[in-house]
C-alpha cells in the first residue's frame, strides 16, 4: 500500500516538474500549432486516463481484479517511476525555451543532438512511459499495468510521427540526418 501512496506523490512530482521547466508564453500555452492535429489533445486524453486508473487500482485490488500481492515488483516500479521522472526532467533541461506543451515550432528553433537526443530523438517521452509502467507495477495491478502500458504506447506513438513529419518538414534534409543515427525512444530497439 506504500508503494500506491508513492506512485501518487510521484505523479504530483511529475507536474510539478512539467510547470516549473516550461518557461515562457509559447511553452506554457495550451493551443496547440499547426502541425498538432490533435496529438496534445490525444496526450492529454490518455495521461488524465492513465491516472484515473492508477487512482482506481486501490479499488480494483479489494475486489481482486488484477490484484498481485509481491512487494518486490510495486517497489520496481517505484523504482520505474522515479527513473522515468529524472529522464524527463534531463529530456526538458536539454530542450530549454524548445520544451513546450503543444507542438510548435518556436522562435530560433534548432535540433537538439546532445546529451540524451545525441542516442534516442525523444527522451522525454520514454520517460513519461517509464513513469507509467512503473505506476502500473507501483499500485499492484496488472490490469492498471496492461491498460496504461498499452494506451500510452499508441498515444506516443501517434504524437511521435506527428512530431516528426512537423521536424522534418521544418527542418528538412538536417533532421532526416539526425534521425539515420538516433532512435526514436529506445536505443537499439524502437
Amino acid at each position: 500500500m506504500i508503494t500506491t501512496f508513492l506512485a501518487y506523490f510521484l505523479i504530483a512530482c511529475y507536474f510539478i516538474v512539467e510547470r516549473t521547466l516550461r518557461k515562457g508564453g509559447q511553452a506554457l500555452s495550451l493551443q496547440p500549432g499547426l502541425s498538432d492535429r490533435n496529438s496534445s489533445y490525444a496526450m492529454w486524453a490518455n495521461g488524465l486516463f492513465s491516472i484515473l486508473l492508477v487512482l482506481l487500482a486501490p479499488i480494483l485490488n479489494l475486489s481482486n481484479l488484477g490484484y498481485w500481492n509481491n512487494t518486490y515488483v510495486s517497489w520496481i516500479g517505484i523504482i520505474l517511476m522515479m527513473s522515468g521522472l529524472v529522464i524527463r526532467y534531463w529530456a526538458a533541461q536539454t530542450l530549454g525555451k524548445f520544451y513546450t506543451r503543444t507542438l510548435q515550432i518556436v522562435e530560433g528553433h534548432q535540433i537538439i543532438d546532445i546529451g540524451l537526443y545525441s542516442i534516442i530523438r525523444h527522451p522525454g517521452y520514454l520517460g513519461v512511459f517509464v513513469m507509467t509502467i512503473g505506476a502500473g507495477l507501483a499500485v499492484s495491478n496488472w490490469i492498471v499495468l496492461l491498460i496504461t502500458t498499452l494506451t500510452s504506447f499508441v498515444s506516443f506513438d501517434y504524437r511521435i510521427r506527428v512530431e516528426e513529419e512537423m521536424l522534418e518538414n521544418t527542418f528538412g534534409e538536417d533532421y532526416k540526418a539526425y534521425k539515420e543515427k538516433t532512435k526514436k525512444m529506445i536505443s537499439l530497439v524502437y
